[in-house]
């Protein structure tokens, strides 16, 4: 088995300005389960193929999620500290029993209802005060209405809070990048915590003296009232929601507006009807795929890609190579607007497939059709600024012009 000391897959830098996707399909065609090591001692496994990273997601018994999703978020086999309390940390029995309130209080039918209706209006908002020649930023003017709607309606707050919530958020997933944090990385990650725990905590402590369960916050609060969850659970999966959709749609939103810059013929597919918006939203998901990987400890031996991964090792699930495996997409480096069944793991699998995913496909889709239906598009004039993470593939910068529909590709 190939071991690699000081692999760039522990670098922030290497993937805000290598080819992180060269190295991982490199490493899927020659050594597709392969140890990472770095000089302080950590080390991992990393799949790479599309059915090993699946095979992994799904064997959730042997390779437990309560150690840490992420590279550092422990040194040690040890378990995170939120470990059986937070959903993306939590192993079965656990997982099931947090995953009930959180999903029957923030993603059935009416609040997926209410979530696109109100995406969907920031959206199109956001896009009617633009003027053919205007130039910005799109990632922070435009991309953020993706995720304000979602706040607005899961937690019950106006766009004002949802906006701070979001920049708390961001600071979370992008410490490392000095264009949300500055100087003092570990200093903004802690504040930004704290800050997001206590903007949640203030929410279910109001629920609980409203009796108000309109939302999620109201129905987490009602359970923590009813006895169902303790408040610390609530709490730390109301955080758990707000990271995850906050900083994936946004990234994901800049990276479709980059993409249709780069493949104006295949979007006017979609523009002409020839390609739903479905589709085109799952193309997109793979394309993107924001979320670079996931993290497992293995807690027993674990065959798998033909080797045995030994018990108290880290296994990182590379979502990112797995959606580019020739074995499974045809034509895996080039985006295909129009590709049928699309297996795309940019969500995970399993058990543990991200609970958010309904919302943030739903998300995309609402900005697919809301781009397609307006008479104007986004050119990019510059280089786009990937963030400095190796957890979340985004843009921290995408300059953009407001051009004519019809002259964009021109």
């Amino acid at each position: 088995m190939l071991v690699v000391e000081d692999s760039p897959l522990y670098s922030a830098e290497f993937f805000a300005v290598g080819d992180p996707y060269a190295y991982l399909g490199g490493l899927r065609e020659n050594d597709p389960v392969s140890i990472h090591r770095r000089a302080d001692g950590y080390e991992f496994h990393a799949l790479t193929r599309y059915a090993d990273v699946y095979a992994a997601y799904v064997d959730h018994a042997r390779l437990s999620s309560s150690y840490g999703t992420m590279i550092d978020g422990s040194y040690r086999p040890q378990k995170d500290s939120a470990s059986g309390r937070m959903l993306i940390v939590a192993d079965q029995p656990e997982h099931t029993a947090i995953k009930r309130p959180v999903k029957a209080g923030g993603f059935n039918r009416e609040m997926l209802a209410r979530t696109g209706r109100t995406v969907r209006r920031n959206i199109r908002a956001a896009l009617e005060q633009l003027s053919v020649g205007d130039r910005l930023d799109f990632s922070t003017v435009i991309a953020p209405e993706l995720p304000k709607g979602v706040l607005e309606v899961l937690f019950g707050i106006g766009r004002e809070d949802a906006a701070a919530l979001l920049d708390a958020t961001r600071t979370m997933i992008g410490y490392r990048d000095e264009a949300y944090v500055g100087a003092s990385p570990l200093d903004s990650l802690v504040d930004a915590q704290l800050e997001v725990l206590g903007v949640i905590d203030d929410l279910i402590e109001q629920r609980l003296a409203s009796g108000s369960a309109e939302d999620m916050i109201g129905f987490l609060a009602r359970c923590v009232a009813s006895g169902e969850l303790t408040r610390d659970v609530a709490v730390l999966n109301g955080l758990n929601v707000a990271v995850g959709g906050n900083e994936t749609t946004p990234h994901t939103a800049s990276l479709t507006v980059d993409t249709i810059s780069r493949e104006p013929a295949q979007w006017r597919k979609v523009v002409d009807g020839e390609v739903s918006s479905d589709v085109a939203t799952q193309e997109f998901l793979r394309w993107t795929t924001t979320n670079s990987y996931v993290q497992r400890l293995a807690v027993a031996d674990v065959a798998i890609g033909g080797s045995v991964i030994p018990a108290g090792s880290f296994v990182t699930l590379w979502n990112m190579a797995a959606n580019r495996d020739p074995a499974v997409f045809d034509r895996p480096d080039s985006f295909v607007i129009d590709r049928a069944d699309n297996k795309q793991l940019a969500f995970g699998a399993g058990v543990h497939r991200c609970i958010g995913a309904p919302v943030a496909t739903l998300e995309i889709q609402m900005f697919v059709e809301e781009l397609a239906a307006w008479d104007k598009a986004f050119v990019v004039t510059g280089t786009p600024q990937r963030l400095h993470s190796n957890f979340m593939l985004g843009l921290t910068e995408l300059p953009v012009e407001v051009v004519k529909a019809e002259d964009l590709g021109a």
